[in-house]
């Protein structure tokens, strides 16, 4: 990645493309500057290449590493959090996080699917045979994860000091249980993470363990930032954007027509998640677990928040879970 992309996007405010070996194929951390006291937002992920990357950006724009006071992340995703105790060590710095996504990090702990994980898979309508020998989030990427314990758990509404950057956490469960977006009052400016995106809408799946209702809490964080005064939006993926309201009101109906073309293929037949979300995402059996899997756990949260409303019911066949719309 070359070093010559890192640029100032806000006096004082930096970004930096850090390299993923997944897609998106980057993920932007930012650097805060104010006074004699630097921040880093998110870490990209453990790797050789993301860390030689982080260095040379620090060398280019006069960051000595030493003077990073803090590591904020947003959440506890691989490519946000995954190089945060390497950062911690290195740096000295004081590791900021939401106490749910601490708990939510365990999701990457190196250690085989548990029978209850499996369980969930069987009845959702996933074809477990053919899925049996994929290894576990925490088997896979374990080198690219290594987490830190945070020295500070950060609230809603708490605010805290980058030199003269006043930063105010709002919380925005959704994409996580605990997610993150970090707002600049007096600059308005929210370093937003993945709960807002340009060009993608954020991943918003029901997991086994996880919230029960996730599409709800991330329905109800997008119309929570709505309010704020905000002149510049920093996502995590994709270019800097100005108008938050009209690109949270967007992915809010995104959400909307993807229930209604579910319900719609729901109405004439019930279907597994693993069944609506092949047809509704167009994959089969055949096609990427990096688009199965994720597909299925997005359809069950669309499933399930339209459960909550009222408009589906979950049927018991057998082991597995059918979905029918009312």
């Amino acid at each position: 990645m070359s070093e010559r992309k890192v640029r100032e996007v806000w006096p004082g405010i930096f970004l930096i493309p850090l390299p993923l070996p997944m897609r998106p194929t980057i993920v932007n951390a930012y650097l805060l500057h104010s006074r004699d006291e630097w921040a880093l937002v998110d870490t990209g992920i453990n790797s050789s290449d993301s860390i030689a990357t982080l260095d040379a950006a620090l060398k280019r724009v006069g960051c000595p590493p030493d003077k990073i006071s803090k590591v904020i992340c947003t959440h506890y995703h691989l490519d946000h959090y995954g190089a945060s105790q390497t950062y911690k060590d290195r740096f000295g710095a004081s590791v900021y996080l939401n106490r749910l996504e601490l708990e939510s990090s365990h999701a990457f702990m190196r250690r085989r699917r548990g029978d209850d994980v499996v369980m969930f898979f069987i009845r959702n309508g996933l074809p477990i045979d053919r899925f049996a020998q994929i290894p576990s989030p925490g088997e896979f990427w374990a080198e690219l994860y290594v987490p830190a314990t945070p020295d500070r758990f950060i609230e809603d509404g708490d605010v805290f000091t980058v030199g003269d950057f006043q930063v105010e956490v709002i919380t925005t469960p959704g994409h996580t249980p605990g997610h993150c977006v970090l707002y600049l009052r007096r600059q308005r400016v929210m370093i937003a993470g993945d709960h807002l995106l340009p060009k993608i809408t954020p991943h918003v799946g029901l997991y086994p363990g996880g919230p029960e209702n996730p599409l709800r809490d991330f329905l109800a964080s997008l119309r929570k930032i709505l309010p704020f005064d905000v002149s510049l939006v920093l996502p995590a993926h994709g270019g800097v954007f100005m108008d938050h309201r009209h690109r949270a009101n967007q992915i809010i109906q995104h959400h909307d027509y993807r229930m209604q073309e579910m319900l719609d293929a729901i109405r004439r037949q019930p279907r597994t998640a693993y069944d609506l979300a092949a047809l509704v995402f167009s994959f089969d059996v055949d096609s990427s677990i990096a688009v199965q899997f994720p597909a299925t756990f997005e359809t069950l949260a669309h499933l399930e928040y339209l459960r909550s409303v009222g408009r589906v019911v979950r049927e018991e066949r057998g082991e597995h879970v059918f979905y029918r719309a009312v």
